[in-house]
């Protein structure tokens, strides 16, 4: 099997991170279109919960192919999203809700913050999946925010 690794990543392939039609016009120089803060924070994840997880998985015939990257022909969610920019990501963790996952995040404040992450979208809106995004801080803000979709 070719190796699709992305950003040095332990855990996850390039094809996790974009859909099946930017798959098919770059390849693996799709991977120019993610930030690699947002693998990492992925990849943090994983090894937090020592569970898999999920960001796409079109390439194993499942049925996400927008939770990583969206390309303009891409009509999920919104217009200026962060995952536009390739620095968001909706993770789905095996066997743990929501819930569980941001509670995680929340005990490992710290190496998730160094990881990169800086945004994370409120559950009330999420509730099969987790929004983590690497967005840039403001200034005068500290901490993980939590906004609404």
């Amino acid at each position: 099997m070719p190796d699709y690794q992305i950003h040095g990543s332990k855990h996850f392939d390039c094809r996790e991170f974009v859909d099946a039609r930017t798959w098919g016009v770059l390849g693996v120089k799709a991977a120019w279109l993610v930030d690699p803060k947002i693998v990492a924070i992925c990849d943090l994840i994983r090894e937090k919960t020592g569970v898999p997880v999920t960001v796409n998985n079109w390439h194993m015939g499942g049925n996400y192919d927008s939770s990583g990257y969206r390309a303009i022909w891409d009509n999920t969610g919104g217009k200026l999203s962060q995952h536009r920019c390739g620095r968001a990501a909706d993770v789905k963790v095996k066997g743990l809700a929501p819930l569980q996952v941001f509670q995680i995040i929340q005990a490992n404040k710290a190496e998730f913050e160094a990881a990169g992450l800086t945004t994370m979208e409120d559950l009330r809106y999420t509730p099969t999946w987790t929004h983590l995004d690497c967005r840039a801080r403001l200034e005068d803000k500290t901490g993980i925010l939590i906004v609404k979709p």
